[in-house]
């Protein structure tokens, strides 16, 4: 079906969703071409020409989508569908010779229909696989002739002749056209994808199709190469899942993360979205990043492995680091080495830090805070708490539960420099620093001295790049024959800069581990997250602040 006019010259791109496979009991499909012959009409679905819906969010301007419509079918379009006959489920594939808004199309291969017969169909790029439709994002290139192949519609029918109207209200689309305006020198996009079938869904026999709540795992995502690089306000088009990514009671929607990197990779920018993208009488809209100034980012190649370290018979992973902070680059003068100043959880950098301005609660309320939601206690007894960031468990704990936001949406790592980097778990901080707290393991685990910590007096610090800072010291990590220097930068304590001459804090991922603060001048509950805390002489250690603070961020290899 051709979907799409041309009338404004596009670039390249992609994106993918995934969803929860539902279980079935039904015989196994069958892909044999002889059977029943089926004439089935199908109407060409519309929802462009309705609704050019605008789409924007926090971070984008609203701009119309005028150089979309949709268009008819043309001979050699087909699409796949579910015959269903009680509980045999046979999968036909539906080709047509025709052309226009409303087509005949014909499919060998059924089993011999009756009145009672029903249908699913999903008109895209679509397969059978394990007795569902699969649909998929691959092979998008951004173009939006292309994309096209990737809008996915279900439309449902009954009888021996059925008609499949795309159109109608009563069929679903499962994508949202995303128009993205890019900046300057992108050659490469990452997007977030769900967990079946390598970033696809399953549409279920009847006719049901459900998105990710979380994107975790590394191998959730998708990396498009575009044909060239791209100029400023390039237009590349994604098709992306029409799923609501809005923030819900929980929290844990996984938001649309993209990641722009330029051709060598080594400099990149990222944004999140949980907007509802669920179609209402139409479905597209503009995700504009042309204004975003890209960043430093790190190979992975070039990340510092520390390694593993022994200790009673166990292995405890020491991470592979960035050699920079995130915001920062390849130690040049005093700025590159500080890099940016982030609230945990927040994607976006700021210069005051301070319990009304961070992003994950609204006033003081304890249970509008990123990382636990306060559900309530009986008089005398402790209260309990629930995760409510992306990648939890659910359910209700008890003080010394914890969690870890790397990876999500909320991973400043992840978002600006893609899934190869995260923020640092507090375990590995925990097992390289010499002073542990009881966090995870007593007093570290470096007993026999397998992970040095050297300190460098401030100004007199020389890197790899034999950059003499004269502000910054910094403190090295020896584990493995590797060294990962960690610079003393200003942070922020209850919205007050620190000399960073001789201080410290970067974040972890991790949440406090349960040491909740309670106020009893103002009745609220307040949240902390862990942090590697470098202070003057030989005081290394994890710590806790509050989540609002400004703190730096040095990123692990996501492995």
């Amino acid at each position: 079906m051709k979907l799409f006019r041309i009338t404004l010259i596009c670039a390249a791109a992609i994106f993918m969703l995934g969803c929860t496979k539902e279980t079935m009991d039904v015989s196994p499909v069958s892909s044999e071409l002889d059977g029943a012959e089926v004439t089935a009409t199908a109407i060409a679905h519309g929802a462009f020409v309705a609704t050019k819906a605008d789409y924007t969010d926090s971070y984008s301007d609203v701009e119309s989508i005028t150089d979309i419509v949709a268009g008819a079918w043309k001979s050699g379009d087909s699409f796949v569908a579910l015959e269903i006959n009680g509980s045999t489920i046979t999968a036909v594939t539906f080709t047509t010779t025709g052309t226009g808004k409303s087509a005949e199309f014909k499919a060998a291969g059924a089993v011999a229909p009756d009145d009672n017969t029903q249908w699913v169909a999903v008109n895209g790029k679509a397969k059978v696989e394990n007795d569902m439709i699969v649909c998929t994002y691959d092979g998008q290139d951004g173009t939006i002739g292309n994309v096209g192949n990737y809008d996915y519609v279900v439309a449902k029918a009954q009888g021996k002749a059925p008609v499949f109207d795309f159109s109608s209200r009563e069929s679903k689309p499962l994508t949202f056209l995303m128009r993205l305006l890019l900046p300057a020198g992108i050659k490469d996009i990452e997007f977030n994808t769900g967990k079946e079938h390598n970033g696809g869904w399953d549409v279920n026999s009847a006719g049901k199709a459900t998105g990710t709540v979380s994107s975790t795992e590394k191998e959730a995502v998708k990396m498009l190469s575009m044909p060239a690089v791209s100029t400023a306000k390039q237009i590349a088009y994604l098709a992306v899942p029409a799923i609501d990514l809005m923030n819900s009671s929980d929290n844990r929607v996984a938001g649309l993360i993209v990641t722009i990197l330029s051709a060598d990779k080594r400099k990149s920018q990222g944004k999140v979205t949980s907007m509802n993208l669920a179609p209402k009488g139409g479905h597209a809209g503009t995700f504009d990043m042309s204004d975003l100034e890209l960043m430093a980012r790190p190979l992975a190649s070039e990340a510092i492995k520390l390694g593993t370290v022994s200790y009673n018979g166990k292995d405890y992973p020491l991470g592979s680091w960035a050699p920079f902070n995130v915001g920062g680059d390849v130690p040049t003068s005093d700025e590159a080495i500080a890099g940016n100043l982030y609230s945990w959880g927040e994607t976006e950098p700021k210069v005051s830090f301070s319990k009304n301005n961070y992003r994950w609660f609204n006033g003081s309320s304890y249970n509008t805070q990123l990382g636990y939601k306060y559900i309530g206690a009986a008089e005398g007894v402790p209260p309990f708490i629930e995760y409510w960031a992306a990648g939890g468990k659910g359910g209700q704990h008890g003080p010394g539960t914890y969690y870890d936001i790397g990876g999500t949406k909320f991973d400043v790592a992840r978002v600006k420099w893609g899934s190869e980097w995260r923020m640092p778990s507090n375990e590995v901080s925990t097992n390289i620093l010499k002073d542990g707290t009881n966090l995870l393991l007593t007093n570290g685990i470096d007993t026999e001295n397998k992970v040095i910590i050297d300190e460098y007096d401030p100004g007199a610090y020389t890197n790899s790049s034999n950059y003499t800072s004269t502000k910054y010291g910094a403190v090295t990590i020896k584990a493995n024959g590797a060294e990962l220097s960690l610079y003393r930068c200003s942070y922020t304590d209850n919205g007050s800069f620190t000399n960073s001459g001789t201080k410290s804090r970067y974040w972890t991922s991790t949440t406090d581990y349960g040491n909740i603060i309670y106020d009893p001048n103002s009745g609220n509950y307040w949240n902390r997250a862990c942090q590697m805390r470098i202070d003057a002489g030989e005081n290394y250690m994890n710590n806790k602040s509050w989540i609002w603070d400004g703190l730096r961020v040095r990123a692990v290899l996501n492995e």
